[in-house]
């Protein structure tokens, strides 16, 4: 019978001491910054045989990687109503499910329409709501949005409500305005409990699909002023824990310079989404990160380890 002899205990106890040490970085790290979500948007795209294919490359490059598994970062995609069964059959448990467009009411006559508890019923426990586009081809209003927000959240569900500014708001310099007014009226009567279990995403109308996306101080203004009116409509404490991603033409090139913005929480894809290699190139293209691939990739430095600035 083998027996290991003292430094091989030593070995053994200082492998486990270095896994521990990094585990405990990480963790520290973590603890001080945001946890990011990336959210596709695959608006009217993807066939079954698209949904099936894009699972099941995505759920390998997710299972392959090692830093992922170490964060808290939340990863979601929003498919056509029809795409949502193949996708929940196929697409991995932690990726969770959003729906791009919810009735406020249980039931009743709207046709055409699916309710807010019918997706709940299949635990899709997400959905965008007031997409500039569900503005604009839905006719769906900051009534109907503050309408549907508050079903959500009282079933145990979480809105991401889009706004931002048309191109006429940006060139008046309106941008504050615009927000002011979606966020108001989006948010009237929404409790300071429920209010943290909304996520915002900030899309300028004219950077959607144009290919244009504002730079990083005008992004980093957008989001200041949108946790003033946050802080305004609940307090400063809710306003900092409120997730604000930035979405508008994101793509594996801008991801990581839209993300260097300190408020920016994550991102909102759209047509970039659709391949399963750019949409995982988006996600790993934060600084946290990169910094936890360092952690991990340092291994067994067990004295000193201290995180790169």
């Amino acid at each position: 019978m083998n027996t290991l002899n003292n430094d091989s205990i030593n070995q053994v106890k200082k492998i486990k001491y270095s896994q521990h040490q990094i585990k405990e970085c990480i963790n520290k790290y973590l603890s001080e910054k945001n946890n990011k979500i990336f959210i596709a948007n695959w608006k009217m795209n993807m066939h079954y045989a698209d949904i099936i294919n894009f699972a099941n490359k995505f759920n390998s490059l997710i299972k392959k990687d090692k830093t992922l598994k170490k964060m808290n970062t939340l990863i979601g995609i929003a498919p056509t109503a029809i795409g949502i069964l193949p996708l929940i059959g196929t697409i991995k448990k932690n990726v969770f499910i959003a729906a791009q467009h919810v009735h406020y009411e249980k039931n009743g006559a709207f046709t055409g329409n699916i309710s807010y508890d019918q997706f709940h019923e299949y635990n899709v426990n997400y959905a965008l709501v007031g997409h500039s586009e569900t503005r604009k081809y839905l006719n769906e209003n900051d009534v109907k949005i503050n309408k549907t927000i508050k079903s959500l959240v009282a079933n145990k569900m979480t809105p991401i409500l889009c706004i931002g500014e048309s191109h006429e708001d940006y060139q008046a310099g309106k941008i504050k305005e615009a927000l002011s007014s979606q966020l108001l009226k989006g948010l009237s009567g929404i409790n300071e409990n429920d209010a943290t279990k909304i996520i915002i995403a900030y899309e300028p109308i004219w950077a959607i699909g144009t290919g244009l996306i504002p730079n990083n101080n005008a992004i980093n203004n957008a989001i200041n002023q949108i946790r003033t009116i946050l802080t305004n409509i609940f307090n400063a404490e809710i306003a900092k824990n409120i997730h604000v991603l930035y979405g508008g033409s994101v793509n594996p090139q801008n991801a990581k310079t839209i993300l260097d913005v300190d408020n920016v929480d994550g991102l909102l894809i759209g047509n970039f989404s659709l391949d399963p290699q750019n949409f995982y190139q988006i996600i790993i293209s934060s600084k946290e990160y990169a910094k936890v691939k360092w952690i991990l990739d340092t291994k067994n430095g067990t004295k000193n380890l201290k995180i790169k600035e």
